[in-house]
C-alpha cells in the first residue's frame, strides 16, 4: 500500500527564473553536489520542447530518515531519481518525478505544480511513498514522507541561492 503526502516550498525568485533552473543542466549539477552532504551526480540531462528530464543520482545521509527506517538500514541511501519538468505557460508548469532507492523497499514519486508570480514561486508537492515491508511498510510510509518535505525545502532553498548567483 501506498502514503500520500503533500507538502508546498515557496521561493522568493519569479516563476519564469525558477522554471529556467529547472530546466537547465547546470543547475541540476549544483543540486546533486549540494543537496547531500555526500554529492551525488547527474546521470542524464535532456531538454525538451519547453522543458527537461534529468536523472540524479543522489547520495541521501542516513540522518535525514525516520528512527524506524534508520534501525533497518546500514548506510546511505543511493538514490536514483528522474524528473520530468514541462513547459512554463502563464506562470505554472506541471513537474513529475519518481525515485528509487537502491537495495531498500523504499520507493517514492509525485507530481509538482510549479505556479508563481513576479516575485514568488510555489512549488506544491502530491508525494506518493511505498514501504515495501509487510506489516511495517504502512507506519513507515508517513514518516518517510515528512522527510521528504525536509528534504524538498532545502532543495527550494538551494533553488533561491543557485538562481540569485546565475539567473
Amino acid at each position: 500500500m501506498a502514503s500520500r503526502s503533500e507538502n508546498s516550498v515557496l521561493i522568493n525568485q519569479p516563476a519564469e527564473k525558477v522554471h529556467a533552473a529547472l530546466t537547465n543542466a547546470d543547475y541540476w549539477a549544483f543540486i546533486a553536489e549540494k543537496l547531500s552532504p555526500e554529492p551525488g551526480e547527474v546521470n542524464s540531462f535532456e531538454a525538451t520542447e519547453g522543458g527537461a528530464v534529468v536523472t540524479l543520482f543522489e547520495v541521501l545521509p542516513l540522518d535525514i530518515l525516520p528512527e524506524a527506517v534508520r534501525a533497518m538500514i546500514s548506510q546511505a541511501l543511493k538514490v536514483k531519481r528522474t524528473v520530468t519538468v514541462g513547459p512554463l505557460a502563464d506562470n505554472a508548469a506541471h513537474i513529475t518525478y519518481t525515485a528509487d532507492v537502491k537495495g531498500t523497499p523504499v520507493d517514492f514519486s509525485g507530481e509538482i505544480a510549479l505556479s508563481g508570480t513576479e516575485t514568488t514561486t510555489t512549488l506544491a508537492y502530491n508525494n506518493e511513498v511505498i514501504v515495501n515491508i509487510p506489516f511495517m511498510g504502512p507506519a513507515i510510509e508517513p514518516k518517510v514522507g515528512a522527510a521528504l518535505g525536509d528534504l524538498f525545502n532545502n532543495e527550494g532553498q538551494l533553488t533561491a541561492e543557485w538562481i540569485a548567483q546565475n539567473i
